[in-house]
Protein backbone atom coordinates (compact mmCIF):
# COMPACT_ATOMS: atom_id res chain seq x y z
CA UNK A 1 0.00 0.00 0.00
CA UNK A 2 0.72 3.62 -0.38
CA UNK A 3 1.36 5.57 2.57
CA UNK A 4 0.98 9.48 2.58
CA UNK A 5 0.80 12.19 4.90
CA UNK A 6 -0.40 15.62 4.97
CA UNK A 7 -1.51 18.57 8.06
CA UNK A 8 -5.17 19.26 8.36
CA UNK A 9 -6.31 21.79 6.56
CA UNK A 10 -9.67 23.60 6.11
CA UNK A 11 -12.69 21.06 4.40
CA UNK A 12 -10.61 17.98 6.48
CA UNK A 13 -13.52 18.22 9.06
CA UNK A 14 -15.23 15.02 7.22
CA UNK A 15 -12.07 12.74 7.20
CA UNK A 16 -11.36 13.32 10.55
CA UNK A 17 -14.72 11.99 11.58
CA UNK A 18 -14.05 9.37 9.46
CA UNK A 19 -11.27 8.39 11.24
CA UNK A 20 -12.23 8.77 15.03
CA UNK A 21 -15.80 7.71 14.47
CA UNK A 22 -14.93 4.47 12.93
CA UNK A 23 -16.00 1.55 14.69
CA UNK A 24 -12.56 0.68 15.58
CA UNK A 25 -11.92 3.48 17.21
CA UNK A 26 -15.09 5.33 18.71
CA UNK A 27 -14.90 3.62 22.27
CA UNK A 28 -11.73 5.17 22.93
CA UNK A 29 -12.93 8.16 21.33
CA UNK A 30 -15.91 8.20 22.94
CA UNK A 31 -16.54 11.51 24.11
CA UNK A 32 -16.12 12.54 20.43
CA UNK A 33 -19.27 10.63 18.57
CA UNK A 34 -22.07 12.84 19.54
CA UNK A 35 -23.46 15.78 16.36
CA UNK A 36 -21.05 18.49 17.61
CA UNK A 37 -18.08 16.75 19.22
CA UNK A 38 -15.79 16.60 16.37
CA UNK A 39 -16.26 20.13 15.56
CA UNK A 40 -15.59 21.08 19.71
CA UNK A 41 -12.49 19.13 19.49
CA UNK A 42 -11.08 21.01 16.34
CA UNK A 43 -11.89 24.19 17.83
CA UNK A 44 -10.57 23.37 21.34
CA UNK A 45 -7.67 26.04 22.10
CA UNK A 46 -4.88 24.17 23.07
CA UNK A 47 -5.06 21.95 20.02
CA UNK A 48 -2.44 22.82 17.49
CA UNK A 49 -4.02 21.89 14.40
CA UNK A 50 -0.57 22.99 12.52
CA UNK A 51 0.06 18.98 13.65
CA UNK A 52 -2.80 17.18 13.43
CA UNK A 53 -1.06 15.02 11.13
CA UNK A 54 -3.69 12.80 8.80
CA UNK A 55 -2.27 9.84 7.09
CA UNK A 56 -3.91 7.64 3.79
CA UNK A 57 -3.18 4.46 2.25
CA UNK A 58 -4.05 3.90 -1.36
CA UNK A 59 -6.05 7.53 -1.07
CA UNK A 60 -8.03 5.78 1.91
CA UNK A 61 -8.42 7.33 5.74
CA UNK A 62 -6.05 5.68 7.54
CA UNK A 63 -5.13 7.43 10.91
CA UNK A 64 -4.21 10.48 12.57
CA UNK A 65 -1.99 11.53 15.00
CA UNK A 66 -3.11 15.00 16.96
CA UNK A 67 -1.28 17.48 19.79
CA UNK A 68 -2.41 19.07 22.56
CA UNK A 69 0.04 21.54 23.78
CA UNK A 70 -0.33 22.56 27.49
CA UNK A 71 1.09 25.33 29.66
CA UNK A 72 1.44 23.30 33.53
CA UNK A 73 2.61 24.12 36.71
CA UNK A 74 5.78 22.04 35.90
CA UNK A 75 6.58 23.39 32.10
CA UNK A 76 4.85 22.65 29.41
CA UNK A 77 3.22 19.36 28.36
CA UNK A 78 1.62 17.71 25.39
CA UNK A 79 -0.98 15.05 24.89
CA UNK A 80 -0.92 13.16 22.12
CA UNK A 81 -3.72 10.74 20.35
CA UNK A 82 -2.62 8.58 17.81
CA UNK A 83 -5.33 6.42 16.14
CA UNK A 84 -5.02 3.90 13.18
CA UNK A 85 -7.90 2.07 12.15
CA UNK A 86 -7.96 -1.56 12.72
CA UNK A 87 -7.31 -2.78 8.77
CA UNK A 88 -4.18 -0.66 8.55
CA UNK A 89 -2.80 -2.01 12.07
CA UNK A 90 0.69 -3.50 12.39
CA UNK A 91 2.52 -2.39 9.60
CA UNK A 92 3.85 0.75 10.90
CA UNK A 93 1.78 3.81 10.42
CA UNK A 94 1.50 4.58 14.25
CA UNK A 95 4.90 4.58 14.88
CA UNK A 96 5.33 7.05 11.65
CA UNK A 97 2.81 8.85 13.00
CA UNK A 98 4.61 9.57 16.32
CA UNK A 99 7.57 10.10 14.97
CA UNK A 100 6.63 12.77 12.50
CA UNK A 101 4.26 13.96 15.72
CA UNK A 102 7.52 14.51 17.80
CA UNK A 103 9.07 16.32 15.13
CA UNK A 104 6.83 18.51 14.94
CA UNK A 105 6.40 19.23 18.82
CA UNK A 106 10.10 19.58 18.95
CA UNK A 107 9.45 22.26 16.33
CA UNK A 108 7.15 23.86 17.59
CA UNK A 109 7.04 23.50 21.12
CA UNK A 110 10.57 22.56 21.77
CA UNK A 111 9.85 24.39 26.05
CA UNK A 112 7.69 20.94 26.51
CA UNK A 113 9.09 18.86 29.39
CA UNK A 114 7.05 16.05 28.94
CA UNK A 115 5.05 13.38 26.13
CA UNK A 116 1.42 11.73 27.21
CA UNK A 117 -0.71 10.11 25.57
CA UNK A 118 -4.11 8.18 26.94
CA UNK A 119 -6.21 5.36 26.51
CA UNK A 120 -9.18 3.03 27.64
CA UNK A 121 -8.11 -0.16 29.34
CA UNK A 122 -8.53 -2.94 28.58
CA UNK A 123 -6.17 -2.23 25.28
CA UNK A 124 -3.31 -4.25 24.37
CA UNK A 125 -2.39 -2.76 21.53
CA UNK A 126 -2.28 0.50 22.38
CA UNK A 127 -0.41 -0.75 25.92
CA UNK A 128 2.05 -2.05 23.37
CA UNK A 129 2.63 0.38 21.04
CA UNK A 130 3.20 2.45 24.42
CA UNK A 131 5.99 0.29 25.45
CA UNK A 132 7.49 -0.15 22.12
CA UNK A 133 8.25 3.62 22.22
CA UNK A 134 9.28 4.21 25.62
CA UNK A 135 6.29 5.39 27.16
CA UNK A 136 5.89 4.66 31.02
CA UNK A 137 2.53 4.17 32.49
CA UNK A 138 2.62 6.95 35.37
CA UNK A 139 -1.06 8.10 35.92
CA UNK A 140 -5.01 6.04 35.95
CA UNK A 141 -7.90 7.98 35.95
CA UNK A 142 -10.97 6.34 36.65
CA UNK A 143 -14.27 6.72 34.84
CA UNK A 144 -17.09 6.77 37.95
CA UNK A 145 -20.59 6.10 37.39
CA UNK A 146 -23.47 7.03 39.84
CA UNK A 147 -27.22 5.22 39.22
CA UNK A 148 -29.67 7.50 38.01
CA UNK A 149 -32.18 8.18 40.50
CA UNK A 150 -32.48 11.57 43.26
CA UNK A 151 -29.60 12.99 44.93
CA UNK A 152 -29.92 15.02 48.01
CA UNK A 153 -30.54 18.82 47.46
CA UNK A 154 -27.49 21.21 46.98
CA UNK A 155 -26.69 22.64 50.80
CA UNK A 156 -25.01 25.91 49.83
CA UNK A 157 -22.77 27.42 52.24
CA UNK A 158 -23.10 30.34 54.05
CA UNK A 159 -22.40 33.55 52.13
CA UNK A 160 -22.15 31.83 48.89
CA UNK A 161 -23.45 33.43 45.92
CA UNK A 162 -24.72 31.37 42.53
CA UNK A 163 -23.89 32.73 39.32
CA UNK A 164 -24.76 31.12 35.25
CA UNK A 165 -22.73 31.81 32.27
CA UNK A 166 -23.19 35.77 31.69
CA UNK A 167 -20.23 35.83 28.94
CA UNK A 168 -18.48 38.43 29.93
CA UNK A 169 -14.53 38.96 30.24
CA UNK A 170 -14.89 39.66 34.03
CA UNK A 171 -16.62 36.50 34.21
CA UNK A 172 -13.85 34.30 32.21
CA UNK A 173 -11.53 35.89 33.95
CA UNK A 174 -12.69 34.48 37.21
CA UNK A 175 -13.13 31.26 36.16
CA UNK A 176 -9.73 31.16 35.00
CA UNK A 177 -8.66 32.62 38.50
CA UNK A 178 -10.73 30.03 40.20
CA UNK A 179 -9.23 26.92 37.86
CA UNK A 180 -6.33 27.40 38.17
CA UNK A 181 -6.47 27.84 42.47
CA UNK A 182 -8.40 25.07 42.42
CA UNK A 183 -6.12 22.47 40.59
CA UNK A 184 -2.75 24.30 41.14
CA UNK A 185 -1.46 21.16 42.82
CA UNK A 186 -3.03 18.42 40.86
CA UNK A 187 -1.48 16.13 38.43
CA UNK A 188 -0.98 17.73 34.99
CA UNK A 189 -2.11 21.17 36.23
CA UNK A 190 -3.02 23.02 33.32
CA UNK A 191 -2.94 27.17 33.86
CA UNK A 192 -5.43 28.63 31.69
CA UNK A 193 -5.34 32.01 30.66
CA UNK A 194 -8.65 34.12 30.43
CA UNK A 195 -8.04 33.70 26.31
CA UNK A 196 -8.05 29.93 26.20
CA UNK A 197 -11.20 29.92 29.06
CA UNK A 198 -12.83 32.06 26.18
CA UNK A 199 -12.24 29.24 24.00
CA UNK A 200 -13.55 26.31 25.83
CA UNK A 201 -16.47 28.18 25.94
CA UNK A 202 -16.98 29.77 22.65
CA UNK A 203 -16.43 25.36 20.84
CA UNK A 204 -19.70 23.89 18.85
CA UNK A 205 -22.45 22.50 20.96
CA UNK A 206 -21.32 24.12 24.14
CA UNK A 207 -24.24 23.79 26.67
CA UNK A 208 -23.81 26.96 28.23
CA UNK A 209 -26.79 26.42 31.07
CA UNK A 210 -24.59 23.39 31.89
CA UNK A 211 -22.16 25.97 34.10
CA UNK A 212 -22.37 27.18 37.67
CA UNK A 213 -20.22 29.65 39.05
CA UNK A 214 -20.12 30.19 42.87
CA UNK A 215 -19.11 33.31 44.56
CA UNK A 216 -18.18 34.55 48.23
CA UNK A 217 -18.10 38.34 48.25
CA UNK A 218 -16.61 39.52 44.68
CA UNK A 219 -14.59 36.38 43.99
CA UNK A 220 -15.33 32.87 42.82
CA UNK A 221 -14.14 30.50 45.01
CA UNK A 222 -16.27 27.06 43.14
CA UNK A 223 -17.39 25.89 39.64
CA UNK A 224 -19.32 22.90 37.99
CA UNK A 225 -19.25 22.51 34.07
CA UNK A 226 -21.60 19.28 32.82
CA UNK A 227 -20.92 17.97 29.07
CA UNK A 228 -23.28 15.86 27.25
CA UNK A 229 -21.55 13.30 24.89
CA UNK A 230 -23.11 10.22 22.55
CA UNK A 231 -23.49 7.58 25.57
CA UNK A 232 -23.29 9.64 28.71
CA UNK A 233 -23.28 12.94 30.15
CA UNK A 234 -20.66 13.93 32.38
CA UNK A 235 -19.49 15.83 35.27
CA UNK A 236 -16.59 17.94 33.14
CA UNK A 237 -15.35 19.78 35.46
CA UNK A 238 -15.82 20.42 39.40
CA UNK A 239 -13.76 22.52 41.69
CA UNK A 240 -13.61 24.65 44.80
CA UNK A 241 -10.36 27.12 45.65
CA UNK A 242 -8.12 26.36 48.27
CA UNK A 243 -9.34 28.77 50.94
CA UNK A 244 -13.36 27.35 50.17
CA UNK A 245 -12.35 23.19 50.85
CA UNK A 246 -13.76 21.87 53.72
CA UNK A 247 -17.16 23.92 54.29
CA UNK A 248 -19.33 22.02 51.80
CA UNK A 249 -19.21 23.81 48.57
CA UNK A 250 -17.55 20.54 46.42
CA UNK A 251 -20.55 18.71 47.75
CA UNK A 252 -23.49 21.34 46.69
CA UNK A 253 -21.95 21.81 43.33
CA UNK A 254 -21.66 17.91 42.64
CA UNK A 255 -25.52 17.76 43.21
CA UNK A 256 -26.25 21.17 41.04
CA UNK A 257 -24.07 18.76 38.57
CA UNK A 258 -25.78 15.88 38.47
CA UNK A 259 -29.33 17.04 38.57
CA UNK A 260 -28.72 18.97 35.78
CA UNK A 261 -27.24 15.73 33.67
CA UNK A 262 -30.35 13.81 34.93
CA UNK A 263 -32.42 16.59 33.37
CA UNK A 264 -30.71 17.05 30.38
CA UNK A 265 -29.79 13.44 29.27
CA UNK A 266 -31.55 9.98 29.74
CA UNK A 267 -28.24 8.68 29.63
CA UNK A 268 -25.58 7.42 32.39
CA UNK A 269 -23.97 10.29 34.87
CA UNK A 270 -20.44 10.00 34.62
CA UNK A 271 -17.04 11.52 36.03
CA UNK A 272 -13.50 11.48 35.47
CA UNK A 273 -11.40 11.39 38.24
CA UNK A 274 -7.61 11.06 39.05
CA UNK A 275 -7.12 7.41 40.85
CA UNK A 276 -4.60 8.89 43.34
CA UNK A 277 -6.76 12.41 44.32
CA UNK A 278 -8.31 10.54 47.52
CA UNK A 279 -10.46 13.01 48.85
CA UNK A 280 -12.45 13.43 45.81
CA UNK A 281 -12.42 9.56 45.42
CA UNK A 282 -14.19 10.12 49.06
CA UNK A 283 -16.57 12.86 48.20
CA UNK A 284 -17.87 11.43 44.82
CA UNK A 285 -18.54 7.53 46.63
CA UNK A 286 -20.61 9.32 49.21
CA UNK A 287 -22.77 10.31 46.76
CA UNK A 288 -23.23 7.54 45.20
CA UNK A 289 -20.23 7.24 42.34
CA UNK A 290 -18.17 3.70 41.81
CA UNK A 291 -15.64 2.87 39.48
CA UNK A 292 -16.76 2.02 35.87
CA UNK A 293 -13.44 2.00 34.09
CA UNK A 294 -10.01 3.24 33.88
CA UNK A 295 -8.11 5.19 31.56
CA UNK A 296 -4.21 5.30 31.69
CA UNK A 297 -1.75 7.81 30.66
CA UNK A 298 1.44 6.95 29.87
CA UNK A 299 4.61 9.49 30.02
CA UNK A 300 8.12 9.88 28.66
CA UNK A 301 10.68 12.64 28.08
CA UNK A 302 11.07 14.22 25.08
CA UNK A 303 13.74 12.98 22.89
Amino acid sequence: MASEFRIYRPGDRAIVAAVIQHPSLAEDFDVMQGPHAVDAWLADPFHDLTLLELAFEDGAPAGLASVFALNGRDGGFVMMRIAVLDRFRCHGLGSRLLERALAGVARRHPQVAEISTSFWLPNEAAEAFTMKHDLERVRTFWLMERPRGPIGEPAWPPGIRLAGHDGTDRQYRDIAAAYNDSFAHHYHSVQTTIEETHGIFERPGMRLDGLMLAYRGDECVGFCRGELHASRGEIAVLGTIQSARGIGLGRALLRWGVQWLERETPGRVTLLVDGQNESALSLYRSEGFALARSRAVFSRAPS
